[in-house]
């Protein structure tokens, strides 16, 4: 009898200490963007422009590639430090997520 409830207690500390690894592990995962479906540059996308935005300010625009690009370019007139491939990928990915709709 007291072998079955030691080894009842061994199965519980095992399996509550998997509960608690599995929660940290999600804890430690990056909250995920609300409206920013995955697609190529979306995380050069995160990880460039939520440094000073928030994710609400492309809801609203709808802009084509170029139009999202000029948007690139004048950021980094203003002290953004992007690479040629940087703002290739987020302008591909903002207009094809956030493209203007044709009409």
């Amino acid at each position: 009898m007291n072998t079955i409830l030691c080894r009842s207690s061994s199965v519980l500390l095992a399996l509550l200490g998997a509960l608690l690894l599995s929660r940290a592990a999600l804890a430690q995962q990056p909250p995920k963007a609300p409206g920013f479906p995955d697609a190529p540059g979306k995380e050069t996308l995160l990880a460039k422009c939520f440094q000073c935005h928030s994710a609400g300010m492309w809801m609203d625009h709808r802009q084509d590639r170029r139009g999202w690009e000029s948007v690139l370019y004048r950021m980094v007139g203003r002290g953004a430090l992007w690479t040629e491939e940087d703002i290739k990928a987020m302008a591909d990915y903002l207009a094809a997520v956030y493209g203007r709709k044709p009409q």
